[in-house]
């Protein structure tokens, strides 16, 4: 897959606050939200599509860039509209979650990036015929 590129202004990603940092009691719900979202696989599931319908020019920069681990940005994206929280508080909040809810979440990951795959590939096809 070709690598696209779009500067930051356009991140839907940047404009959410998933790359922003949050300290003290905001911290604190913050990381509560991240084990309640987690821990509803209709909530992972729920907001894990959304990035992939929301966030169009932040999936392209990111999930075209063949070193990031896109499960992971996926779930990270999750958590950042579920309720705003930064990429850095989900992250520190992963380990904090049974194994099996992190195998959920990296299988319901998978499938959504799978999705936006297939997507991607269809509008390249369709455009090839313009």
């Amino acid at each position: 897959m070709e690598r696209i590129y779009h500067r930051y202004e356009k991140w839907e990603d940047y404009k959410e606050g998933f790359y922003d940092n949050c300290t003290g009691e905001t911290k604190k719900e913050k990381e509560n939200l991240v084990l309640e979202m987690f821990n509803s696989q209709e909530l992972t599931l729920k907001f894990m599509n959304r990035v992939i319908e929301k966030w169009v020019y932040s999936c392209e920069h990111n999930l075209t860039n063949e070193s990031l681990n896109k499960i992971a940005y996926i779930g990270q994206g999750a958590c950042c509209l579920f309720a705003g929280i930064p990429s850095t508080v989900t992250m520190s909040m992963w380990s904090k979650l049974s194994k099996k809810t992190q195998e959920r979440a990296d299988q319901n990951a998978k499938t959504v990036l799978n999705k936006w795959l297939k997507i991607d590939r269809n509008v390249q096809l369709c455009l090839s015929f313009i």
